[in-house]
């Protein structure tokens, strides 16, 4: 039993690290903008998040009952009938039911790989581990986005299916990687078992923890803000490129900015416990925040190549907050609610960030840089709002951990 959970410890970066290989990444807004006026693609977005928010929370709830490894199989399987689909899709229509599948493959995924990792190091005796593994798999993460958007930017100077066509492959192989898992948890206690209704309200009772209530808040804050720079970096780095004369190469420098953003976040990744290690959960945090904060307001003020060189530093946020923030919350939940109540988590910090999208949407009144750029400014301000409400509560509340040891 140890030695198979060790295998799921040795085999997890490397599926984290598959899974977010996003070939299509570089070039999924231009792909869609193809086919597509700004308003629907950016009311796919919607769609996708929305989808999102309608399987987050009964997808933790079918792994908080029937397994991790099947949860995560099921994850691997709409993934690639996802990214299969895009690869034949021209309208409206077909983009959306592609993109209700990958939503499908994201939320299956969500909640369950952080329970699944923990889960591993718990059974396997090295619960003390989970922390820098944390890390380790946000490095893998970010070094496949790297990988994949590398590739796929290149692939799509001929085509841009051809980056969905990667995925697609890449997705047959998280299959057999998910087949190949063991599931952490062999016995569920029938007593724990609740229906959907009373899963989502226990989870809900969880929050009556005031820390654990700040950080399901700063949580979603982050999802909400992490996502604006990386919805319009792409349109930023073609009117950079269009300014320049150098249309037709849009591709390939979305791909090149793309590669160094996840590069330097995989680096910031892998070191993200130290830093809270020696700076504490709540500096670390915030620090993720400030940046982010400080992309937004960049992209929205100023159009130059310096600053779409400093916007590869947008991905850092979210590599320095993730490992903490999760090995701050992971611990605190039963086993029997720990799927459900991060994929709440993540429901609603997506329904926030569609919602930001529809707003968005509505302020598309033609196709211009300057519309994005007032998205922007939009979402500097609910950033910079939401920032200082997170700074006032945090005086009253503990968020720092009381039993983690120090990385080495």
């Amino acid at each position: 039993m140890s030695r198979s959970l060790n295998q799921n410890l040795k085999v997890y970066p490397w599926y984290v690290g598959v899974f977010h290989a996003y070939f299509w990444l570089p070039i999924y807004f231009l792909f869609f903008n193809t086919y597509l006026p700004l308003e629907e693609v950016l009311l796919l977005q919607s769609v996708y998040f929305f989808s999102v928010v309608s399987m987050e929370v009964p997808s933790g709830w079918f792994s908080d009952n029937f397994g991790r490894k099947k949860t995560l199989v099921t994850a691997s399987i709409f993934l690639t009938l996802a990214y299969s689909l895009f690869v034949f899709a021209n309208e409206f229509g077909m983009f959306a039911i592609a993109q209700f599948l990958l939503a499908a493959g994201i939320a299956f995924n969500s909640g369950t790989d952080t329970s699944f990792l923990y889960e591993s190091c718990e059974a396997s005796g090295k619960q003390d581990e989970y922390a820098q593994r944390e890390g380790t798999a946000t490095r893998f993460s970010f070094l496949g986005t790297a990988i994949g958007g590398g590739v796929g930017g290149l692939i799509a100077l001929l085509d841009y299916r051809g980056a969905y066509a990667l995925s697609a492959f890449a997705g047959i192989v998280l299959i057999f990687m998910t087949l190949s898992f063991r599931e952490p948890i062999q016995e569920k206690v029938e007593s724990k078992k609740l229906s959907f209704h009373k899963q989502v309200v226990a989870c809900v009772l969880l929050l009556k923890s005031t820390k654990l209530s700040w950080l399901f808040g700063f949580a979603v804050f982050l999802l909400i803000i992490n996502h604006i720079p990386y919805e319009f970096y792409q349109p930023y780095i073609e009117t950079l490129c269009e300014q320049l004369n150098a249309a037709r190469y849009a591709p390939v420098w979305t791909s090149v900015h793309l590669t160094a953003t996840t590069l330097i976040a995989s680096w910031i990744a892998g070191r993200s416990i130290k830093i809270r290690d020696a700076i504490g959960t709540k500096y670390t945090l915030f620090s993720a925040a400030g940046l982010q904060i400080v992309m937004m307001a960049v992209m929205h003020f100023f159009m130059s190549i310096p600053i779409a060189i400093l916007t590869t530093l947008r991905s850092c946020p979210r590599a320095l907050g993730t490992a903490p923030l999760n090995a701050a919350i992971t611990p605190a939940l039963p086993a029997e609610r720990r799927a459900t109540f991060l994929s709440l988590m993540s429901l609603v910090g997506r329904l926030g960030f569609a919602l930001t999208l529809v707003l968005f949407a509505s302020k598309a009144t033609e196709e211009s840089w300057e519309v994005i750029s007032n998205m922007l400014n939009i979402g500097m301000w609910i950033g910079v709002g939401l920032f200082v409400i997170f700074a006032l509560t945090a005086m009253f509340v503990n968020i720092e951990q009381v039993n983690h040891q120090k990385s080495d």
